[in-house]
């Protein structure tokens, strides 16, 4: 199964990120009111660590893109996206729109989402991303420990 993880700044304080799990793909951005690249470095480091689940969003102005995460066994996992119209939105999962929902191999993914992190820093640097990412620092240290995780 083919896992495509595209993540993208595209423009002063808006990323894109274009994933692609099989034959199904979402394309998602997000706004600097959140670090999206560093939470889902961090969500999916927990993952690898062997944590069960793991939640995390895409902050848009308005909306919210909702990542969760779920083991399904040892080095499988279930991806569901859910998109809700409020920031910050606290309602229930069920509440919102799958997005894209897949299961494929744990590490796969993970290389994936590393991958493209790793391509966000060749194309902008340290000093563009910040200047393209407005509030936050390139995830250096998340990046290393997603790294690490998947040794």
């Amino acid at each position: 199964m083919t896992i495509s993880v595209r993540y993208n700044l595209i423009g002063k304080g808006w990323s894109e990120c274009i994933i692609k799990i099989g034959d199904r793909q979402a394309r998602l951005t997000a706004s600097y009111l959140s670090d999206a690249l560093a939470d889902l470095l961090d969500a999916v480091t927990l993952i690898v660590k062997g944590t069960n689940e793991a939640t995390t969003s895409f902050t848009e102005e308005s909306g919210e893109y909702r990542w969760r995460f779920k083991r399904v066994t040892r080095d499988r996992l279930e991806v569901l996206i859910l998109w809700f119209n409020e920031t910050w939105s606290d309602r229930p999962d069920e509440e919102g729109e799958v997005i894209l929902e897949a299961e494929c191999r744990l590490k796969t993914f993970a290389g994936a989402v590393l991958s493209a992190s790793q391509r966000v820093l060749t194309i902008n640097g340290l000093d563009g991303y910040k200047e393209k990412w407005v509030n936050y620092e390139f995830p250096g240290k998340l990046q290393t420990k997603l790294q690490k995780a998947l040794r």
